[in-house]
């Protein structure tokens, strides 16, 4: 499976999106994730960002996942929360460079896809 592909069912599996994924990542961003077994330890993450043009969404397959679509202002604010500065700053920085990515006709009200904590950036028409 290529990463875009695994991106794709990522987005599927967690947020119930589905679409057309980008081939080719436009950026990526170092974030935290609990090592795992380890509830208390976190190591750093790079994680590749796509874009997905969304054309369904329905309950992701995961439970517990309840994302949210938000303006990429809100969106930022949310990604930001309890994340250290640094992190939440990549993250700022992925969705302005996602919005900078988009074609031009998509690009005048785009919307994020944020949810709790560990969240994948999914950016849509």
């Amino acid at each position: 499976m290529s990463a875009s592909e695994s991106a794709a069912r990522e987005a599927w599996e967690e947020a119930g999106a589905q679409g057309q994924i980008a081939k080719k990542h436009f950026g990526s961003y170092v974030d935290t994730k609990r090592t795992l077994g380890h509830d208390l330890r976190t190591s750093e993450v790079r994680i590749l960002a796509y874009l997905l043009e969304v054309y369904t969404t329905v309950e992701p397959e995961e439970t517990g996942r309840y994302p949210t679509w938000y303006e990429a202002r809100e969106a930022k604010k949310r990604l930001a929360e309890g994340r250290v500065a640094i992190y939440s700053k990549l993250i700022a920085n992925i969705v302005d460079a996602a919005l900078e990515n988009l074609p031009k006709q998509q690009a005048k009200r785009p919307r994020v896809l944020a949810r709790a904590r560990g969240q994948r950036l999914a950016p849509i028409r």
